[in-house]
């Protein structure tokens, strides 16, 4: 009974995480992370599940544990965090290199699985699946909670209750899980049980959740909310509003414009606002206001007209706050830097 309980919640752990990781082809890219961790969660349920059926005593049978690569879990944490606190970050190239400890660990598991190497014999094989996770987990949590309660207290979370309940639920299981790892690696204490029970807690609790945000796992990409409270607006008539005004009355020029702001001034719900942006755009409100103040620099710069004036000062006419969200607004947009792009361009 109890190994049909884990596996149920392998299956539904591993259809989340399949339909969270998906989200990266939408603009949801924080949840690939989420999605990750999720699936890596899953893996160590099944563990559980085979070590209580019996499969792990089978002949020839698939050594799960090769599947627990526990280091994918502190980076992508790190990321989720990041895509959170700020909204005009990208994920690089050079950021996989969070991932390279977990790529080692698993290129040395595969080679011990058709080979005689046996790295548990060596003194650096604890430090790398048990002490470095752990550690780099409990950090990234750590940043993930200060930045968690920074951004309520400033009340910058726009997100809808479930979501809201979807990642405390998952931070929360996951600092539960590390505490108690901490605990089974410097105390000795071995009530494994607690880490199956919050681990089939969460995939019950998240399941059910999904399926009040109507998420379907058949078809996990979701669509930017549907403004199902103003049937009334017209999107293209609201949405040419929107871009006539941001062209016309050049709000985009106030530095950290407030979406507020924006809504008062076309009489229109925020929510709303944020929908047409979403869904029409493919962006999100910060990249939709930047992509004005890049154009407005951009003319400014190449016009020849005001060859005088710094490329910062020309920034900061065209609705930028600082040199370093400029900069790397701008190279996230055209993957060169002001100068770069400017030399490029002629």
């Amino acid at each position: 009974m109890l190994e049909n309980i884990y596996l149920i919640g392998t299956a539904l752990g591993i259809l989340i995480s399949i339909s969270l990781m998906l989200q990266a082809f939408a603009i949801k890219k924080a949840n690939f992370f989420i999605g990750l961790i999720t699936l890596i969660l899953s893996f160590e349920l099944l563990f559980s599940w085979a070590a209580h059926s019996g499969y792990n005593n089978m002949q020839g049978h698939f050594p799960i544990p090769i599947l627990l690569n526990y280091l994918v879990i502190p980076p992508s944490i790190w990321y989720f965090t990041q895509y959170h606190q700020d909204d005009n970050f990208s994920f690089r190239s050079l950021h996989l290199l969070l991932y390279l400890p977990a790529i080692i660990l698993t290129s040395i598991e595969l080679y011990a699985l058709f080979t005689d190497f046996r790295p548990s014999n060596y003194a650096f094989w604890p430090i790398l699946i048990d002490y470095l996770p752990l550690f780099g987990s409990m950090a990234a949590l750590t940043h993930f909670w200060v930045t968690f309660v920074k951004r309520s207290k400033a009340k910058k979370s726009t997100k809808t209750w479930l979501v809201h309940i979807r990642v405390v639920s998952m931070m929360a299981a996951l600092s539960l899980i590390s505490l108690m790892w901490l605990l089974f690696s410097f105390i000795g204490w071995q009530q494994f049980y607690l880490v199956e029970l919050i681990l089939v807690t969460l995939f019950f609790g998240l399941s059910l959740l999904n399926f009040l945000e109507n998420t379907s796992f058949i078809a996990p990409i979701q669509k930017a909310e549907r403004n199902a409270g103003f049937p009334h607006y017209d999107d293209q008539q609201q949405l040419r509003n929107l871009e006539k005004t941001m062209e016309e009355q050049r709000l985009y020029l106030t530095p950290n414009l407030p979406l507020k702001e924006v809504a008062a001034n076309l009489g229109l719900p925020q929510r709303y606002i944020s929908y047409l942006i979403n869904q029409y755009h493919h962006r999100n409100y910060k990249e939709f206001v930047n992509e004005y103040r890049i154009a407005t620099f951009l003319k400014k710069a190449q016009s020849g007209q005001e060859d005088h004036k710094t490329l910062l000062a020309l920034a900061l006419e065209s609705g930028f706050s600082s040199k370093s969200t400029f900069n790397q607004v701008f190279k996230n947009r055209h993957g060169k830097s002001p100068s770069e792009y400017l030399a490029a361009s002629g």
